[in-house]
C-alpha cells in the first residue's frame, strides 16, 4: 500500500509525523512518502522534497519565491504520477495542496484533505475545489465540519490531534531547575513563530517589549521559545538586543505551561497555549502589501484559533500596526496586574478545550486513511 503525505510547513510536518506513526502502527504493509520535515522522516515518512523551502506566509512572499514554489510544485507533481499511490493525503498548505488535489484527481486517484484550509476566514471559494477534487474532507476544528456538509462535500471531524500531544513531560520544579530559573520570579513565554519570515516580523517586537517590561517588573524572566533549525539566528538577535532571555527549543509545553504569561505569534501554538491553561497575548504581521491584500479578502472577527473557536475575544490580539513593543508591554502588565481578568482568562481556555474532542483524532483519521487506501 502506498500513501504519499505532502505538507508545507512546520504544524503541518507535527500533524504529518502523528498519522504516518499511526499508520504504521495500524498497518504494517503501508509505505509513506512525501513532502514534509524532520518529525515525518523520523516517523518513517520517505522525505522525497523538505518542506523548508517551500514554507510562506503572506501573498507577497509567496510572489517573490514563486520560482522555487513552481520547481516545487513539479517535482511533487512528477513523484504522484510515477508512483501513482493509493492514496494522497494533504495536509493544510492550500495554496499548493489545493493544485495537487486537481492533479492527483486527474489521475484518478484517491485524495484525502487532513486539516482544512481557512475556508471559513478567505477563500470561500476554495470548497468547490474541495468538493470536485476530494474523496474525503477529515477536519479538526469544531465548526468546520458544517461548513463543508452544507456544500455537499464528504467531511468528518475527528478532532484536535494536539489533546493527544500537550503534555508536560517534566514537572514545575524540575523544569526550572534544569533551566536554572528561580521559582520566586514571574515569567513570560516569547513565541515569534516557525517561519523564518515571521521571525523577521515579531522578534524585535517581542525583544522590544520585554525590555520595556525588565524595566517595570524587576521580578520577571523571559523565556523564548522556538525551534531548533531556527536557534541561531533567534540567538544572534537576542545578543544583539542586549535582552536576558533564555532561548528554549527542547521543552516547549513546559516552558508554557510554566508560565504566568505568553505572547505569541498567531498560529497552531494558541492551541497549544489555550491546552496549557496559560494566559496568554496573540500578535502577527506581514508585509505591508501581504497585509493589506489580506485585508480585502478574509472574513473573520479574529485571527487567533483561540478566539475562533471560543467565538469572543478570549485572548487579546494585536495585529499589524498594532503588534509593537510598547502596546504588547502595555497589555501584559495589564494581565500579570489583573488578577481576576487572568482567572478569567483562565477560565475560558479551558472551555476552548473542552470544544478540541475527547481524543484520539489521528487514529481516526488513520483510519479513515488506510479505510480510502485500501478501496
Amino acid at each position: 500500500m502506498r500513501i504519499v503525505i505532502i505538507t508545507g510547513e512546520a504544524s503541518g510536518d507535527m500533524y504529518g509525523s502523528l498519522l504516518a506513526s499511526e499508520i504504521h502502527r495500524l498497518s504494517k504493509d503501508a509505505h509513506l512518502a512525501g513532502v514534509g520535515g524532520q518529525a515525518m522522516r523520523e516517523a518513517g515518512v520517505d522525505i522525497f522534497l523538505g518542506s523548508g523551502g517551500i514554507s510562506v506566509v503572506g501573498i507577497w512572499e509567496a510572489v517573490v519565491r514563486l520560482g522555487r514554489l513552481r520547481k516545487a510544485m513539479n517535482r511533487i507533481k512528477s513523484e504522484i504520477a510515477s508512483s501513482r499511490p493509493d492514496l494522497v493525503v494533504l495536509i493544510d498548505y492550500p495554496g499548493m495542496n489545493l493544485r495537487l488535489a486537481r492533479f492527483a484527481k486527474r489521475l484518478g486517484l484517491r485524495v484525502m484533505y487532513y486539516v482544512s484550509p481557512q475556508v471559513w476566514a478567505w477563500g470561500r471559494n476554495r470548497i468547490r475545489t474541495v468538493k470536485e477534487c476530494v474523496d474525503k474532507m477529515v477536519v479538526i476544528l469544531p465548526f468546520e465540519a458544517e461548513i463543508y456538509r452544507r456544500e455537499g462535500v464528504d467531511v468528518t471531524y475527528v478532532g484536535h490531534p494536539l489533546i493527544d500531544v500537550v503534555k508536560t513531560g517534566l514537572d514545575r520544579s524540575s523544569f526550572l531547575a534544569r533551566y536554572g530559573l528561580d521559582p520566586a520570579r514571574r515569567r513570560i513565554a516569547l513565541l515569534s513563530g516557525s517561519r523564518r519570515q515571521e521571525i523577521k516580523q515579531h522578534l524585535r517586537p517581542l525583544l522590544g517589549a520585554s525590555a520595556i517590561l525588565s524595566r517595570k517588573l524587576p521580578d520577571l524572566d523571559f523565556v523564548m521559545v522556538t525551534l531548533p533549525q531556527l536557534e541561531r539566528r533567534v540567538k544572534n538577535e537576542i545578543g544583539r538586543s542586549g535582552q536576558a532571555v533564555r532561548v528554549i527549543t527542547d521543552l516547549r509545553y513546559e516552558a508554557i505551561a510554566y508560565s504566568d504569561l505568553a505572547i505569541m505569534c498567531s498560529g497552531t501554538v494558541t492551541l497549544e497555549g489555550a491546552l496549557l491553561g496559560t494566559p496568554m497575548i496573540v500578535m502577527y504581521r506581514l508585509a505591508p502589501l501581504s497585509w493589506a491584500l489580506g485585508r480585502m479578502m478574509v472574513r473573520v472577527p479574529y485571527i487567533s484559533l483561540v478566539n475562533l473557536v471560543g467565538r469572543e475575544e478570549i485572548v487579546p490580539e494585536f495585529i499589524q500596526g498594532a503588534a509593537r513593543a510598547e502596546p504588547l508591554a502595555a497589555e501584559a502588565l495589564r494581565i500579570l496586574e489583573d488578577e481576576p481578568r487572568r482567572r478569567y482568562m483562565i477560565e475560558r481556555l479551558h472551555d476552548v478545550r473542552s470544544q478540541l474532542g475527547q481524543g484520539d483524532a489521528t487514529r481516526k483519521a488513520a483510519e479513515i486513511a488506510l479505510l480510502l487506501a485500501r478501496q
